[in-house]
């Protein structure tokens, strides 16, 4: 009953939150559509595409709603997607620190929705824009509860976000983050440990000013020996995406 509830909230907080965006046009600064299609290399690969739109407001704020999926070679062969998920988050306006305004905090509410899982996501980042590069980190709480069972478990995560321009067309981001478990009686994560790193490395080239082509690579830990899919190997990938602004 209580995952139900809760399920009910956050549904309704997704209502609130496309209501905001499909608010009148004159209090948004940019809208940006983003599609990404990511491909595993472990021996049953794994293809997520996603789609986001995100509204940038003149307050610095954001909102946005993505949609993801996923099939699997070898186990997915009737069609897809087998699994599905949607997020949507909202970053309220960036706090200006430090008499040049270089540092910023942004807070942020989301939620993630899949068929069997509702998250609960509230995180804080802390950023510096330099002369042609930026970084800054992140902490994201993370509460997920089953809808069947309605356990609960707790996680966190931790972002490393740092960017350079090459030049006025090309730009890296380089983005490590690392997950934990918050509680000890909760689930290990896939790597059969409590805890575990990832990597991002993506190259982005500006078209023109309002388009936008990317990729890059991610390296995840391994899955746990005792897995039941691809026990042992890891679940890396390399992403493609585009990126519109209107």
């Amino acid at each position: 009953m209580r995952a139900t509830h809760q399920s009910r909230w956050f549904i309704g907080t997704a209502t609130a939150c496309m209501t905001m965006f499909l608010a009148g046009p004159s209090l948004a600064a940019e809208d940006i559509l983003t599609m990404k299609l990511e491909h595993t290399t472990n021996s049953h690969a794994l293809t997520l595409p996603k789609v986001a739109i995100t509204r940038v407001f003149d307050d610095t704020s954001s909102l946005t709603l993505e949609k993801s999926w996923y099939w699997q070679e070898g186990v997915h062969e009737n069609g897809w997607p087998k699994h599905d998920e949607g997020f949507v988050n909202y970053s309220f306006p960036s706090q200006g620190l430090g008499e040049d305004n270089r540092w910023s905090l942004t807070p942020q509410l989301g939620a993630k929705f899949r068929p069997n899982v509702t998250r609960a996501l509230a995180a804080i980042k802390l950023g510096y824009q330099g002369n042609g590069w930026n970084l800054s980190g992140r902490y994201r709480y993370e509460q997920e509860t089953t809808h069947k069972t309605a356990k609960e478990g707790t996680a966190g995560r931790i972002d490393l976000y740092a960017s350079y321009d090459i030049n006025d067309e090309w730009m890296l981001l380089y983005n490590p983050h690392y997950h934990f478990k918050h509680e000890d009686d909760s689930p290990d994560f896939g790597t059969g440990d409590r805890d575990y790193l990832e990597q991002e490395l993506l190259i982005f080239h500006k078209l023109d000013a309002k388009n936008t082509l990317f990729g890059g690579y991610i390296q995840r830990d391994k899955n746990s020996d005792q897995a039941s899919m691809d026990p042992g190997q890891r679940n890396s990938s390399w992403l493609i995406g585009y990126q519109h602004r209107f």
